[in-house]
C-alpha cells in the first residue's frame, strides 16, 4: 500500500512543506506591496517613487478634480495616489464659482481635503421676515437649529426660528413681567452667550447706566430669571461655568473679585480677588489677569486650576487680554497675549505641565506675532488659532503644525471689531455692505450677499443656506433673508 511506502511519504511531506513554503513567501510578498503601496511606494518607468495619498471632499458633491490644470478622472468625494511635489488643485461644478489651492505632497503623506465649498456664481436670497426696524440683536445657538432674534416693537419679546425649517412660523418668547428692572430711558439687549444645551440664553439687560443679566428660557419663557434679582448681587460681567445654564461666574470691575454661584443656592463663592481679566474652561479651571506680584508695566497671568494657582508669565499691561483655552486631538492647548504686546503665547498641554511637579515651569508651545492684537478664537473643531489685529491676522494649524500671517484686503465694517468663524475651516465678516467669507489661510476669498455688520450671519446646520439680516427696501426696516449655497 502506497502510504506505507516510506520513500512516497517522505517525497508527500517534502512537497507539502514546499507548498507551505511558498504560500508563506507569497503571503510575505503581498504583505509586503501592500505596505510598500500604504506608504505610497510604486514603480514608474522603472523607478521607485513614493507618493502621497491625497483625500478630497466637497459641497457640492460630486465636483471635477483638475491638477495643474488636468482633469482628474476622478470626481469628489474620492482618494488620489499622487507622487511627491507641488501642484495646483481646482474643483469645479457647473453653476459654482472654483476652489484652488495650492497642494504639496510628501511621500507617504496622507492629506485630508475635506472642508472645500463651491459657492454659487448667482446667490439666490428669499425673505423670511421684514423688520419694522433694527433688533437689538440676533443670536445663533450652538446646534445652529435656532435663530432668536429681538422684537425691535416689543423689547421684553424674542422670536425664534428653526434655522432647518425656516418657512415655519417663528415661535414669539415673552419675558415674564417685572423680570426686568424699570429703565428711565433708553435701554437695550447684548448677547453673553448660549447654554451647551440649546435652551438657555444669557443676555445683558443695558439701562439707566448700569446693566442686570437675564437668562432667557427658550423652551419656557415664563420660566427666564434676573439673575442679580436671584443672587442679590449686581456683577459688571457674568458668564457660564462650563456652558452650564445653571453654573455661574460673577465679576465686579470696581472690586476686581471674582466669584462663582450655582443656581438653587444662595452662597456666592470666591474665587479670585484682584482680577483684571478672565475666560474659564471645563468646571475646574480659571485663566485670569491680575496686578498682583507684577513688575510695573507688567501684569501676571494665572491659571487656577482645581483651587490651586499657577502662574504661566507675565504680559504688558493693555486695554484687552487674551485667554483662552480649548482640546484638539486629546491635547489642551492655551492661548496668552495682550493688545499692548506683539506676541501671542500657545501652550500645549498646560494641565499636565501643571501636575508635572511642585513647582511646574508652564512654557510656551508655539508664539504667534501679530502688533496689537485686539482678538483670538478657536476654531469650532478647534484645529485652528486665530488672532486678529483689525485686518492682520495670524492663524496657527494645530494639526499640521503651520502658522498663516496675512492682511486682509477687506476692512472689516464697523461696529464689527474681528471676524468669527463661520465654520472649523472658514472665517466670516461684513466688508462694504457685504459678507466675505474666506479660507482659514486666506485662499477661496469670496464676496457674497448684502448684510449689514451689526450682525454676524448665520449658517444652516448642514451648511446648505445661510441667513443675513440686511437692509430693506422700505424704509428704515430690515430683512431677514435666506440664501441657499446649491444651485438648482
Amino acid at each position: 500500500m502506497e502510504y506505507l511506502d516510506p520513500k512516497k511519504q517522505r517525497r508527500y511531506r517534502i512537497s507539502l512543506w514546499i507548498g507551505y513554503a511558498l504560500i508563506a513567501i507569497g503571503i510575505a510578498m503581498g504583505s509586503i506591496i501592500l505596505l510598500w503601496q500604504a506608504y505610497g511606494y510604486s514603480v514608474k518607468n522603472g523607478v521607485v517613487i513614493q507618493n502621497g495619498m491625497v483625500f478630497i471632499s466637497s459641497q457640492p458633491n460630486p465636483a471635477s478634480i483638475y491638477i495643474n490644470g488636468k482633469l482628474n478622472a476622478s470626481t469628489t468625494n474620492t482618494r488620489l495616489t499622487i507622487p511627491s511635489g507641488a501642484y495646483s488643485l481646482e474643483l469645479k461644478a457647473p453653476g459654482y464659482r472654483p476652489w484652488t489651492h495650492v497642494l504639496s505632497v510628501l511621500g507617504g503623506q496622507v492629506i485630508h481635503y475635506d472642508y472645500p465649498i463651491l459657492y454659487p456664481v448667482n446667490l439666490t436670497s428669499k425673505n423670511i421676515t421684514t423688520f419694522p426696524s433694527a433688533p437689538s440683536f440676533a443670536s445663533q445657538s450652538p446646534s445652529q437649529q435656532y435663530l432668536v432674534v429681538a422684537d425691535p416693537a416689543n423689547f421684553t419679546s424674542f422670536y425664534m426660528y428653526d434655522l432647518t425649517n425656516p418657512t415655519s412660523p417663528p415661535v414669539t418668547l415673552n419675558l415674564p413681567a417685572n423680570l426686568l428692572t424699570a429703565a428711565q430711558g433708553p435701554q437695550s439687549w447684548k448677547v453673553v452667550g448660549w447654554a451647551n444645551d440649546n435652551r438657555y440664553l444669557l443676555l445683558e439687560h443695558l439701562y439707566n447706566n448700569t446693566q442686570e443679566f437675564i437668562e432667557l428660557d427658550t423652551l419656557h419663557p415664563s420660566q427666564s430669571i434676573n439673575l442679580n434679582k436671584t443672587f442679590n448681587i449686581n456683577p459688571t460681567t457674568v458668564s457660564l461655568n462650563n456652558l452650564n445654564y445653571n453654573q455661574y461666574y460673577f465679576y465686579d470691575a470696581q472690586t476686581q473679585a471674582l466669584s462663582s454661584a450655582t443656581l438653587g443656592s444662595s452662597t456666592i463663592t470666591p474665587v479670585e480677588p484682584s482680577v483684571l481679566a478672565y475666560k474659564s474652561y471645563l468646571t475646574n479651571i480659571v485663566l485670569y489677569v491680575t496686578p498682583t506680584g507684577a513688575p510695573s508695566g507688567q501684569v501676571a497671568v494665572d491659571m487656577n486650576y482645581n483651587n490651586k494657582d499657577y502662574f504661566i508669565r507675565y504680559v504688558p499691561q493693555s486695554t484687552t487680554y487674551l485667554l483662552n483655552m480649548a482640546n484638539y486631538n486629546g491635547n489642551n492647548y492655551m492661548v496668552v497675549g495682550g493688545s499692548s504686546s506683539r506676541f501671542v503665547y500657545i501652550y500645549q498641554s498646560p494641565l499636565t505641565q501643571a501636575n508635572a511637579s511642585k513647582n511646574p515651569k508652564i512654557l510656551p508651545f508655539r508664539v504667534l506675532e501679530i502688533n496689537n492684537p485686539n482678538y483670538e478664537s478657536f476654531a469650532p473643531t478647534a484645529q485652528f488659532i486665530m488672532v486678529e489685529s483689525g485686518t492682520d491676522f495670524a492663524v496657527y494649524d494645530i494639526q499640521n503644525d503651520s502658522i498663516y500671517r496675512y492682511t486682509s484686503p477687506m476692512p472689516l465694517e464697523s461696529p464689527q471689531t474681528h471676524a468669527v468663524w463661520m465654520d472649523g475651516d472658514r472665517l466670516i465678516y461684513v466688508s462694504g455692505g457685504k459678507l466675505n467669507v474666506a479660507d482659514f489661510d486666506n485662499t477661496n476669498r469670496n464676496t457674497l450677499t448684502p448684510a449689514l455688520p451689526s450682525y454676524h450671519p448665520f449658517f444652516a446646520p448642514n451648511y446648505h443656506a445661510y441667513f443675513t439680516l440686511s437692509p430693506s427696501s422700505k424704509a428704515n426696516s430690515v430683512d431677514l433673508k435666506e440664501t441657499s449655497l446649491l444651485v438648482g
